[in-house]
């Protein structure tokens, strides 16, 4: 039977986005170049990507430019591994995330992720808040005329 990552290494793998923005680089080590990520919904920021680069690009490298330094702080209050099959469950509220002018982005995720046995997250199925998102992230897009009204 294959070994796939446990509860601990998935825990101190995303307890990286605690610690913006070298903690968000840190966690990308972990994810596949190759991956399968959705974003779920009907936003600007929801899509499927099959490349860690092309997920990036279009969904963190665009989000950071909306939000204060340190940027996008998440804590992971609970997850759930199914040791057997590599999948996990991974919910993760933002920390005092606001947007340049100060508004708070107070999101709640949950991902679902499918890992391999050299640890690395290979397929991911992301829910949220979306009309939080659009709200708050998408409001600051036009603000900032990176997005049409």
């Amino acid at each position: 039977m294959p070994t796939f990552p446990d509860r601990k290494y998935i825990a101190d793998v995303f307890a990286n986005f605690y610690d913006p923005p070298e903690g968000t680089k840190k966690f990308f080590e972990y994810v596949d170049d190759n991956v399968h990520w959705q974003v779920t919904g009907q936003h600007r920021f929801s899509g499927t990507w099959t490349t860690k680069e092309d997920y990036y690009n279009a969904t963190w490298a665009n989000i950071n430019k909306l939000l204060k330094p340190p940027g996008y702080k998440l804590a992971c209050p609970n997850i759930i591994v199914d040791a057997e099959t590599g999948w996990s469950v991974i919910e993760m509220k933002t920390v005092d995330v606001k947007t340049n002018v100060g508004v708070p982005y107070e999101q709640h995720y949950s991902w679902h992720c499918r890992w391999n046995t050299d640890g690395k997250i290979v397929e991911a199925k992301a829910f949220l808040d979306a009309d939080h998102l659009e709200k708050v992230l998408g409001g600051e897009q036009k603000r900032l005329g990176l997005a049409a009204e």
